[in-house]
């Protein structure tokens, strides 16, 4: 790569002002930002004229390659990734799960593993090494980490917390819903936010009431609506209100400091904006979806695109939580970007036709394993041989070995699984409704490509918010938040060269075909939207130009945050 970069001719934007100036890149870092500078010889110049210069995004929610447990996304680091920098994000921040049977360190290590194929937590072998992976990132990533299962007493749980600090993550993220996978008691919930007050990490929380979104749920079950039109009733907003509140009240007595992620109700952000009115060290998140639609979104034919948690909610609410970012009671915004396929989300899984299932069930446990994932016979999306041995974790020759002993067990089924696989990639969505009740369709929507120019078109071409908000919201203050501004969030000598360049003019209307998701479709289809994301820069390296994903593939690398 050139080690030299000079950005020209450029409105840059920062927190606190829009000028203009150029900025000189020199190996990975901002070197230098002022007006008529000059361009080493060997630097390659690029012409930002009439166009706005940011500091790269940094989305502080996503899920790329989401296990849930029960549900998985089809999409690898690779898609995530180059999805999130065609959107001008330059840094994800996801999200590690310490699974029941692992501890903290053994869920960050195994997190980098599906990143990167480093499993491990040691910081200078993850800067170093090069990915072992066939799908490795294009951008950045830093990481939260996810508790489920505590240990059962407090001194090793301080142990955890200290190999969270140490492993570069600034954040655990814990649930006042989703039982029995994510789900904490009261008591849980107190012992989370005091280990990680003690070690100065930040708690995020998703905050439901799960009480009241298991009785109604259960109600409408009981009444057999279970179409997608229901998803909303299930999840009633005050149940977020109130489960808000409540970790408002414990992490305060905790001395915890605390992150709500996805607030979907303008009355979520008050109490937010009270508790810091009262010194409580406490952010606010939402995301385009909540500023953009509602609930109304859950009466048409694609009811599925729009099934998340928490849900759209009532028409009101949008322009309450505009006037709530406007007047900076929100502090972060996210996407809680998450990639099924239409498959998944439509609940066509080969899976289910009773002639794959006789055939898979004469087949030995691994092969079986094996041509599912190779297939994707669960969640619509076919893997080579080798992505199928990441996927598994499994050696590529055993996974050969498994399909040859298949193919040679059952006559014809290569041509089966063929079949297969072309009829998904023909999937038309208008012409094949939801099969699942909103109990069973995966809660989740793209947004990483997406959500710059939304909050733009939406938020700043308005008069919402302007373009320092804008650059406060997402990139400034979820660098703060979770420590990584001793190398993001800003344009500043000494930072990474994380920049977006955004072109103001033209107008575009969204598509699902020009996602580069695995889903290959959006929330925000039909939706107008005002300039695009020309450039992408990467602590220097170019990855996206005149719109154009450009690699190279493998860049990205973990970024820890600050001790």
């Amino acid at each position: 790569m050139n080690t030299s970069l000079l950005i020209k001719n450029g409105i840059l934007v920062t927190e606190n002002e829009t000028y203009p100036a150029d900025i000189l890149i020199e190996d990975e870092r901002i070197d230098a930002i002022g007006q008529n500078l000059t361009a080493p010889a060997e630097a390659e110049i690029i012409d930002a004229s009439g166009c706005y210069v940011l500091p790269g995004v940094i989305d502080p929610h996503v899920h790329i390659q989401l296990d849930t447990g029960v549900f998985r996304t089809a999409d690898d680091w690779e898609t995530g990734t180059a999805t999130a920098a065609l959107g001008g994000v330059t840094t994800v921040i996801d999200f590690a799960t310490q699974f029941p049977h692992q501890t903290a360190s053994e869920g960050i290590a195994a997190r980098h593993r599906e990143v990167l194929g480093l499993e491990t937590t040691d910081l200078d072998q993850l800067a170093s090494s090069p990915p072992q992976t066939p799908h490795p990132p294009y951008i950045d990533y830093a990481l939260h980490l996810m508790l489920t299962v505590l240990p059962d007493e407090d001194e090793e749980l301080d142990a955890w917390m200290q190999d969270v600090r140490a492993a570069g993550v600034s954040a655990i993220k814990i649930y006042t819903t989703y039982r029995p996978n994510y789900y904490q008691n009261d008591a849980e919930l107190l012992r989370s936010m005091r280990a990680a007050a003690r070690a100065d990490r930040v708690v995020m929380v998703h905050a439901e009431n799960d009480a009241i979104v298991s009785e109604a749920t259960q109600r409408l079950v009981a009444q057999s609506k279970t179409d997608l039109s229901y998803h909303g009733k299930a999840r009633p907003g005050f149940a977020e209100i109130e489960a808000a509140h409540r970790v408002i009240f414990l992490a305060d007595h905790a001395r915890a400091e605390l992150y709500i992620v996805h607030n979907s109700m303008g009355g979520t952000v008050e109490l937010i904006e009270k508790a810091r009115q009262r010194g409580q060290r406490v952010w606010s998140e939402t995301c385009p979806q909540y500023l953009l639609m509602n609930e109304t979104r859950y009466e048409g034919d694609d009811a599925w695109r729009y099934i998340m948690q928490p849900p759209l909610r009532d028409p009101y609410q949008p322009a309450h939580l505009w006037q709530m970012l406007a007047s900076g009671a929100v502090q972060s915004l996210g996407t809680d970007h998450c990639d099924y396929t239409q498959a998944q989300k439509l609940g066509l899984r080969p899976l289910r036709d009773a002639s794959i299932q006789s055939a898979l069930s004469t087949l030995s446990p691994l092969a079986r394993d094996v041509i599912i994932a190779r297939f994707g016979l669960f969640d619509g999306r076919p893997r080579t041989q080798m992505e199928t041995s990441h996927y598994l974790n499994l050696p590529l020759e055993q996974i050969q070995q498994a399909e040859n002993s298949a193919f040679a067990q059952i006559p014809g089924l290569a041509e089966q699984m063929m079949a297969l696989i072309t009829d998904l990639q023909r999937l038309d969505s208008s012409v094949s409704p939801s099969q699942l009740p909103f109990t069973q369709t995966p809660g989740g929507l793209p947004g990483l490509q997406t959500a710059l120019p939304l909050m733009i078109t939406y938020g700043v071409m308005p008069g919402h918010i302007d373009w320092p908000d804008l650059v406060r919201l997402m990139s400034a203050n979820p660098a703060r938040i979770f420590r990584l501004d001793h190398r993001k969030g800003a344009l500043r000598p000494g930072l990474d060269a994380d920049i977006v360049i955004y072109d103001p003019q033209g107008t575009d209307v969204i598509t699902d075909s020009e996602q580069a998701t695995i889903g290959g479709f959006t929330p925000y289809k039909g939706m107008e939207v005002i300039g695009r994301v020309r450039d992408t820069i990467v602590r220097g390296q170019p990855i996206v130009r005149d719109g154009e994903l450009i690699g190279p593939r493998g860049w990205g690398r973990y970024a820890p945050s600050r001790v």
